[in-house]
């Protein structure tokens, strides 16, 4: 089948092509009273089709902008020039030279430290995060947890302001024994 394929391909002769007209091409479109086509006094251009005629000073209508003044309708590249700079430029700061360093996965001991100190909060409105940094630093809430503790076991002081009475030296009462 292949075989019969291809003989019948050089079988047939291929189509003659007529030969194209030399193609005519301008950059800028010419204009009617464009001052740099040389006209007849019948307002015909005197030169013909071989000819390149290059404008000293084309209408502003037709003039290209430079490259860097064209105006984009739609995105652009970042870096169209392919430069180590501009690839530089396009790119967020490396999270090494960045203040706070990488910063990767989840913190659960600080978000657990901050729900902590969040009811903390709630509970003591002035009883934390006065330092810088302890509203998420679990070494802070373990030291005030323990504060805490030794606080609660601690002795309590005298608030009633009670007098205390020795009895060593106070001979003991006489009894007396009623009938």
């Amino acid at each position: 089948m292949i075989l019969l394929f291809l003989a019948a391909q050089a079988a047939t002769p291929p189509a003659a092509t007529p030969e194209p007209a030399p193609a005519r091409f301008s950059i800028l479109q010419p204009i009617a009273n464009e001052p740099c086509v040389r006209r007849g006094k019948d307002g015909k251009p005197l030169n013909g089709p071989d000819d390149i005629v290059v404008c000293g000073q084309p209408l502003p209508s037709q003039a290209l902008p430079y490259p860097n003044e064209v105006v984009p309708k739609g995105p652009v590249p970042s870096n169209p020039y392919m430069t180590g700079t501009g690839a530089l430029a396009a790119e967020a700061t490396p999270c090494a030279a960045a203040t706070g360093g990488c910063q990767t996965g989840i913190d659960f001991f600080g978000s657990g430290t901050q729900a902590v100190r969040l009811i903390q909060k709630i509970v003591a409105p002035d009883s934390c995060c006065e330092r810088p940094g302890e509203a998420r630093d679990l070494g802070m809430l373990i030291t005030d947890a323990a504060k805490g503790v030794g606080k609660a076991f601690r002795k309590k002081p005298d608030k009633s302001k009670r007098v205390a009475i020795t009895l060593d030296d106070v001979p003991p009462p006489k009894s007396v024994i009623l009938p």
